[in-house]
């Protein structure tokens, strides 16, 4: 019989398709929450970190997209808030996965528990170097604000600058400072091959 856990990993490899909020970017997210944890010497609950890193993006699914508000962490918390009453998770875990949810996104004031702070720079990571870039670019048509590869680039750059401010952690900072590095790379080598950015 499935644990819990491994029946919401199962459920987010099905609907969580999107080639930049999926399973993909919920596996990296966690990968990268357990690495700060390791090298910051922080205590966690692994099952309630494992949840909030699957869960976490689950409201922008298209199975879930239209019936909740339209803020996806809000969204996000109360679809998994649904998954994890109707399977009995503590009450307790439930809320703290919820909590880590809502203050997941760049930008928002974190949470106070330990599952929270490493979900929130582990999502803001994975904005950033190689990855972050091919989820930009994976976003070209999809997102109103990302109509085209000049788009993508502006938010890319624009991503780059802001991300590194909003990480709590000092192994975030200087995770964030390495992928930062390969982004600026890229950006250089685009703008060399496109006269400026000109000709894309």
């Amino acid at each position: 019989m499935k644990s819990l856990v491994e029946e919401v990993e199962a459920l987010v490899a099905r609907v969580g398709t999107h080639p930049v909020w999926g399973h993909g970017h919920c596996l990296r997210v966690h990968a990268l929450a357990e690495e700060l944890a390791a090298s910051e010497g922080i205590s966690y609950d692994a099952e309630i970190l494992r949840v909030a890193a699957l869960l976490h993006d689950v409201g922008l699914y298209k199975v879930y997209a239209r019936r909740e508000p339209a803020d996806h962490a809000k969204r996000s918390a109360a679809v998994a808030g649904r998954i994890l009453n109707d399977a009995d998770f503590p009450p307790q875990a439930t809320r703290a996965v919820i909590e880590a949810i809502e203050a997941h996104p760049p930008g928002r004031p974190p949470g106070a528990d330990a599952e929270a702070i490493l979900l929130k720079d582990a999502v803001a990571l994975d904005y950033l170097g190689a990855v972050g870039l091919s989820r930009v670019l994976a976003m070209v048509g999809t997102e109103e604000d990302v109509q085209d590869i000049r788009a993508a680039v502006w938010h890319a750059a624009s991503l780059r600058r802001q991300i590194p401010d909003l990480l709590t952690l000092e192994t975030s900072k200087d995770i964030a400072h390495r992928r930062g590095e390969e982004t600026d790379r890229f950006m250089d080598g685009l703008g060399d091959a496109t006269s400026g950015l000109k000709l894309l």
